[in-house]
């Protein structure tokens, strides 16, 4: 069975432990959005960081920017984990209202916040995170924003993310323990801590952030999300790009784009994005970025966004290329496929282009035993969104097509 000769890619499946958490909003600071302070690998490595990119100043002249990420001799560089402990300790310093650069906090609450598990291992990794988050060092010219001054610190500037960490459990000195009066704290440093002070800060939504399975999904969220915030369109320069995630250096733009693919899949099919594409302007390639709409339309008027409508066509195309490719993984029997082909004709025209791109194109009928359909769905978070807002108009296409009434099952391609 043939449905087409195309390339697959899928998104990375990876063991976990992760419990669902609940949705606060965390921050995020601006500097460390803009620019990649840890690897996209789980294991450490030595040597750096670097990123250069040239900008138009206020006087229209090209000005160098230069950042560069050290790690400990011995610990190395951050990992993609120390990123999200990072994440941790910016949403446990918000929720304590930015009140002092000293933030009491438990490497427990830090594994909870995370939807990780809380065992022996997992504290050694804490252990492991913060000590690589003191030691790292950044050195930054022309690329850190003073939000105090409101202008570009352009001579090169050295700085670290933390200036000291303190365990309950590692103190041997018991008075010192009574006196902390805390399981643990860390402390900012000096140039992240008057950047948080200044609120030089975006919003960062946890819940979204610890659900994404692949390093490179949760590096792309949270430069797009701060990119897309005002607009709903981005072009970049796909080396430019690679640089600002902190990716190894590739010669050429179709690796980039391979390695840049699993995190691409699991943000369009959570609704983050509607469209990544590779475009060539004159001789530089780049990738362009369509945010997809996951608020409510009343939400978007009382916002005052404008957004680019997204053309029907365009959104059957890509959803029909996304079940062509799946069906032809999972080898799903061909009377199914052209089952659900028909029933996509019939759902497509109940929904918005939107609504449809983000949340029922990307579906796929597996299985039909008796009066049990099984839908192939990219995620938990699809899934949830499915059966709280679409069963109904699902169900009833079906039952036009097959003549008999269904109810529903779910298979998560992430599960």
């Amino acid at each position: 069975m043939v449905y087409s000769n195309m390339s697959s890619s899928t998104v990375t499946n990876r063991k976990s432990t992760r419990r669902t958490i609940p949705g606060p909003r965390g921050r995020d600071e601006m500097n460390l959005v803009e620019f990649p302070f840890a690897t996209l690998s789980h294991k450490t490595t030595l040597g750096s960081i670097k990123c250069v990119r040239w900008i138009a100043g206020a006087d229209g002249q090209r000005r160098k920017q230069s950042w560069v990420v050290q790690g400990g001799s011995a610990s190395g560089l951050p990992t993609e984990f120390d990123e999200r402990v990072y994440v941790a300790l910016m949403a446990l310093t918000h929720e304590q209202g930015f009140a002092s650069r000293k933030v009491p906090m438990s490497v427990y609450r830090l594994l909870t916040l995370m939807g990780e598990s809380t065992d022996g291992a997992h504290y050694r990794s804490i252990e492991r995170s913060l000590e690589r988050l003191l030691l790292a060092s950044i050195v930054a010219e022309g690329a850190f924003w003073d939000a105090e001054r409101g202008a570009l610190v352009h001579q090169a500037s050295g700085f670290h993310l933390l200036e000291r960490y303190w365990l309950a459990y590692q103190e041997d000195d018991a008075a010192a323990s009574e006196r902390e009066g805390v399981p643990g704290y860390i402390v900012w440093g000096e140039e992240v801590w008057r950047s948080l002070r200044s609120g030089y800060l975006k919003q960062l939504d946890l819940e979204t952030f610890y659900r994404l399975k692949t390093p490179i999904a949760r590096r792309l969220y949270r430069f797009l999300d701060n990119k897309l915030h005002k607009v709903r369109r981005l072009e970049i320069d796909i080396f430019q790009l690679s640089q600002q995630l902190g990716m190894a250096y590739y010669r050429y733009p179709a690796k980039v784009k391979e390695k840049l693919q699993p995190g691409i899949d699991e943000l369009m099919a959570i609704g983050f994005l509607a469209r990544a594409e590779m475009i060539k302007v004159k001789r530089y390639t780049r990738m362009r970025f369509l945010k997809g709409r996951t608020v409510s339309p009343e939400k978007s008027a009382a916002d005052g966004a404008q957004h680019e409508a997204l053309d029907i066509d365009e959104a059957l195309r890509l959803a029909h290329k996304w079940r062509q490719r799946t069906a032809q993984e999972r080898d799903v029997e061909e009377g199914l496929f052209e089952l659900w082909e028909q029933a996509q004709e019939l759902l497509h025209k109940q929904v918005s282009p939107d609504v449809y791109q983000t949340w029922l194109g990307r579906t796929l009928l597996i299985d039909v035993q008796g009066t049990v359909a099984t839908i192939l769905v990219p995620s938990d978070f699809v899934q949830q969104r499915i059966r709280q807002r679409y069963t109904d108009p699902i169900q009833q296409t079906l039952k036009a097509l097959l003549h008999i009434p269904v109810t529903l099952d779910y298979a998560v391609m992430d599960a």
